[in-house]
């Protein structure tokens, strides 16, 4: 049995020094020039497309300044309409005297964030959206600053000129406002001394004082719309801010006078409806002056 074993091993290894040995190179000429020749042709092929480059990019070089850019998108259709829409009084005539004449423009000749930026620079707007809507609509949508009150001023030739209060006390002229909508809107009374003008002289600073009196013309003009269309003509001395000795003053025609204090104004409000509802101030056709500003207490001169 040892010597079988050994005799087969012995055959195993015989075979084994047979077997070619294997070698990345050509074993004959013909594979070699034809390994060789391949080679050739990858060259060759890398070599005309290097050149194909070039020349396009020597092309471009020379004449892209003057034929322009690529425009993959083709040419434009011009712009046919323009949808406008504001929660204003801005209308689509007021816009098309602020874009201009559309002169051949495309959708695609329109910065559209260079719009929307520039439109929100106008004083009576608080916010724009603009966008496309091809193949060829413009599409605006603005939202307006909500006027509260009406600042009267005298101008040189001694007419008067109206500027509308914003929310934050924004002073802007304002468009498309009716005589009607602006008589709806109380009177704002303050010292010259609080109006500064512009540097360019076309308007004034804006109001810091009106943010503490916004939100009871708000609250008067959205829960007591009664209430806010009686009221005449609005003051403040606010030197203190929300200090006791500030207050908010209003001339109405049902009561000549009335001070709040800026703060709490839903509370006081409560306080004053309450008070008119009663039978003896029902009765009087006018009420010299009720003050809100000692907390609860309140103090009427009928």
């Amino acid at each position: 049995m040892r010597k079988k074993t050994k005799k087969s091993t012995g055959q195993e290894s015989g075979w084994r020094k047979l077997a070619p040995k294997s070698s990345r190179r050509p074993s004959t000429i013909p594979a070699f020039r034809k390994k060789l020749s391949l080679l050739g042709r990858i060259f060759t092929l890398v070599f005309v497309l290097g050149i194909a480059g070039l020349g396009f990019w020597s092309l471009d070089r020379w004449f892209g300044p003057e034929s322009g850019p690529l425009d993959l998108t083709g040419p434009g259709a011009p712009i046919s309409k323009i949808e406008f829409s504001s929660d204003g009084a801005l209308s689509p005539s007021w816009f098309d005297n602020w874009f201009g004449p559309l002169r051949e423009r495309s959708l695609m000749d329109i910065d559209i964030e260079k719009l929307r930026i520039e439109l929100e620079r106008e004083d009576q707007v608080e916010s724009a959206m603009v966008s496309r809507r091809f193949p060829s609509t413009l599409h605006v949508q603005i939202r307006e600053r909500t006027p509260l009150l009406v600042l009267r001023l005298r101008n040189r030739s001694g007419s008067h000129e109206d500027w509308i209060v914003g929310s934050q006390g924004k002073l802007y002229r304002g468009a498309g406002y009716s005589r009607a909508e602006l008589s709806l809107l109380p009177s704002l009374s303050v010292p010259s001394k609080s109006l500064k003008r512009l540097k360019d002289g076309e308007g004034f600073h804006d109001l810091g004082e009106i943010a503490l009196i916004s939100p009871l013309l708000e609250l008067v003009k959205r829960d007591y719309p009664a209430m806010y269309r009686d009221w005449q003509v609005v003051s403040y001395d606010l030197e203190d801010g929300e200090g006791p000795y500030s207050y908010v003053r209003i001339r109405s025609g049902k009561v000549r006078e009335i001070r709040y204090s800026p703060r709490d104004y839903a509370a006081q409000l409560k306080r004053l409806h309450y008070i008119l509802l009663e039978p003896d101030f029902r009765r009087k056709p006018v009420i010299e002056s009720i003050n809100l500003c000692h907390d609860r207490s309140v103090f009427a001169k009928i």
